[in-house]
């Protein structure tokens, strides 16, 4: 069986090395991640470090009772995971065997498809500009909002994808920080819904890798049932925990993103470029022929973008990332001076 595999972008230290860059003249537009450093996290993080020489429990009852309270659910109605990636991949394995039929509406998330081939499942498109679901489907995937479009379906159609659906329909709401979408309410509604919430983007803490699934208990425990013992460390378990307890901080830290997303959006359009709608912290941009050229003249000045070679109808677009208004500065600035 061949699988397609996830594409990473280099990594900062082979950026520099390749183009003679200091390391710290680099900023990751592809990533999604906040642009605002989490100055408490390294207080919390050092208390746990004396018992870093043990395992972490691995029922983490203190992280599903954090996620429960911040989400407006029961703690049986949540189980964790490394991330939301770790959680999609979870969900094929759970719900998904050989030969079944999962959905997509593309263009989205290329970890649909791989997780849904890597069961021996058949991952079908659907485009969608329209979505309408499919009955047949074993496991629908939505993305709420959308990566790489950014935007978000409307509540109505999520509402008709649930209604007709027959099979598992797993939402992964990562981004939902960036609309306030609370999904607590749909779970007791559709008992087939799971929704995937993550750490990483609102909240900062991409490099700690936490994520929680909310659902009915049934479908909590067939991901527990696949779910590796310690896969989330104690440091990261005790970020988790610091950084739900304290939403406000979150919020805040979304409000300024949404800003400098308004002004970044502006400012692209002032240079011609064709920028789409976007409710997440990322701006997926017509550019034109040029992208690719233009993406590649930015790595080496060392701003790394998000490009899509392997989707055809993405690629004249670009996708940047939010991030701080001087980083944003850069970026155009340097646009304008590569295209003169």
């Amino acid at each position: 069986m061949t699988v397609d595999r996830y594409v990473w972008q280099p990594t900062n230290a082979e950026i520099a090395q390749r183009f003679d860059l200091a390391p710290n003249r680099i900023v990751r537009f592809d990533q999604n991640t906040s642009p605002y450093p989490t100055d408490w996290a390294p207080t919390v993080a050092a208390e746990t470090l004396t018992g870093l020489n043990e395992y972490p429990a691995a029922s983490y009852k203190p992280l599903r009772h954090a996620a429960a309270e911040y989400a407006g659910v029961q703690a049986t109605q949540v189980v964790p995971g490394a991330g939301v990636d770790e959680l999609i991949l979870l969900a094929a394995r759970g719900f998904l065997s050989p030969g079944d039929r999962a959905v997509g509406f593309t263009p989205t998330y290329p970890l649909y498809r791989i997780a849904t081939e890597q069961q021996g499942a058949v991952f079908y498109e659907l485009p969608s500009a329209e979505p309408t679901p499919d009955e047949a489907a074993a496991l629908t995937w939505l993305c709420v909002p959308n990566n790489p479009t950014g935007e978000r379906m409307a509540d109505a159609e999520i509402i008709q994808i649930l209604d007709r659906s027959a099979g598992i329909v797993v939402l992964d709401a990562a981004y939902a920080e960036f609309t306030g979408d609370r999904w607590g309410s749909w779970i007791e509604r559709y008992e087939r819904l799971l929704v995937l919430q993550t750490l990483s983007k609102g909240f900062g803490l991409a490099g700690a890798r936490v994520g929680y699934a909310i659902g009915n208990p049934s479908l909590v425990d067939a991901i527990d049932r696949v779910r590796p013992p310690g896969s989330i460390s104690t440091v990261s378990v005790a970020l988790a925990i610091a950084a739900l307890a304290d939403p406000d901080r979150m919020r805040q830290t979304v409000g300024r993103v949404i800003a400098e997303r308004q002004r970044l959006s502006g400012m692209l359009s002032t240079l011609g470029f064709e920028v789409r709608p976007s409710e997440a912290n990322f701006l997926l941009t017509r550019v034109g022929p040029s992208a690719p050229e233009l993406a590649a003249a930015l790595m080496g000045e060392g701003l790394v973008v998000r490009e899509f070679p392997h989707i055809p109808e993405l690629r004249e677009h670009l996708r940047f990332t939010i991030r701080s208004g001087s980083d944003n500065d850069r970026l155009v600035s340097t646009i304008e001076r590569i295209r003169r």
